[in-house]
């Protein structure tokens, strides 16, 4: 056997295979340049329509975070609102009545109360109680330290500029008293001739300058009557959802969780909420632009000018007598939502 032969054939063998492996590095670096060359980002066209696709996703998910988080605003309030009524049936099991915001009439260096002040005791704010001076008004020196106060517990999270203050038209003094975004409902007034034929006022359950105020008085049913309804945004004007000039230039009467003028007067308004004593009983507007004072030209005098008002959709929350909250269309008419104030009257609600 001739080993020269063979060996020649191996290396013969051995440098094609060395070419070929050349060849197979050379083709494949040649591959790469090409994947190289043909590697591009994308078009201007290609890039406005990926932004469209998310602008569209966005412009989707964005009504929907809104709806939720309305949705919790309005739970939130809604818990507010339950804290209260808590509150104010404590104090009737503690003194047997519920209590009542005292304004003497007209201009008055006499103190001025309101219903909150005594229930302060029972929303964890007793130190508050504690070192109000009800010898003098809300707006006195001694008072102000804490009537300034913002609690968090009087303001719907739906609301606007939560910071906002109150004044006292009073002395002209203006953004000195914090505000809450609820109202006792103290009676239809007798303004209302629309859903108030008597000439006098009807009263509801917590009634202004008496006592006591009691559950047993309450013959319509505590679940048929409203104890405190929303009236968000105050003291700044609101017509169906936008604001009307500002305060003090143009104000509703009320605003200051420590004022009685904060209280609800409840009267109806027309329906793009200009004009009071009209249809509309719910979100059209806050309250009366309290011009001047005493407010003579329409009939409030020194008392509040305040309207159910919300910041949700479709209507307001309302606290009942028997602690529940209700929330009440804004499709209710006045004369129902008048019927759901008065608590003796013998109405027979039945839309709401």
């Amino acid at each position: 056997m001739n080993k020269g032969y063979y060996s020649d054939d191996i290396a013969e063998t051995r440098t094609r295979l060395s070419a070929q492996q050349g060849n197979l590095g050379y083709q494949m670096l040649r591959l790469k340049d090409l994947r190289k060359k043909n590697r591009r980002g994308f078009t201007l066209i290609e890039l406005l329509v990926v932004i469209a696709i998310i602008a569209i996703l966005i412009g989707l998910l964005l009504p929907a975070v809104q709806k939720i988080r309305e949705a919790a605003n309005r739970m939130k309030c809604s818990n507010n609102l339950k804290q209260l009524g808590l509150a104010l049936h404590n104090h009737e099991s503690s003194y047997g009545y519920l209590p009542s915001s005292i304004r003497p009439n007209g201009s008055t260096t006499a103190p001025r109360v309101s219903w909150v002040i005594p229930t302060l005791a029972y929303i964890e704010q007793d130190n508050l109680r504690k070192n109000y001076d009800l010898t003098t008004t809300w707006g006195s020196s001694t008072n102000l330290p804490i009537t300034s106060q913002v609690l968090k517990g009087f303001q719907c999270p739906s609301g606007l500029n939560p910071s906002r203050l109150d004044g006292d038209p009073q002395t002209s003094t203006w953004n000195i008293v914090a505000i809450t975004d609820y109202a006792a409902s103290t009676q239809v007034a007798a303004l209302a001739t629309l859903v108030n034929a008597t000439g006098q006022p009807q009263y509801g359950i917590l009634q202004k300058n008496v006592t006591g105020n009691y559950f047993s008085g309450v013959t319509d049913g505590l679940s048929n009557t409203i104890m405190i309804t929303e009236s968000a945004g105050r003291p700044q004007i609101y017509r169906v959802g936008k604001p009307f000039s500002t305060a003090p230039t143009n104000k509703v009467n009320g605003g200051g969780w420590a004022r009685p003028a904060s209280d609800l007067d409840y009267y109806g308004s027309s329906a793009d909420g200009t004009t009071i004593n009209g249809p509309c009983a719910v979100n059209c507007t806050n309250g009366f632009d309290y011009q001047g004072y005493p407010e003579t030209a329409v009939g409030f005098g020194t008392e509040g000018s305040s309207a159910p008002y919300s910041f949700h959709t479709g209507g307001v929350n309302t606290l009942l007598g028997d602690g529940s909250v209700r929330f009440v269309k804004s499709t209710v008419t006045s004369a129902v939502f008048a019927a759901m104030v008065t608590r003796a009257n013998g109405e027979t609600v039945t839309d709401q």
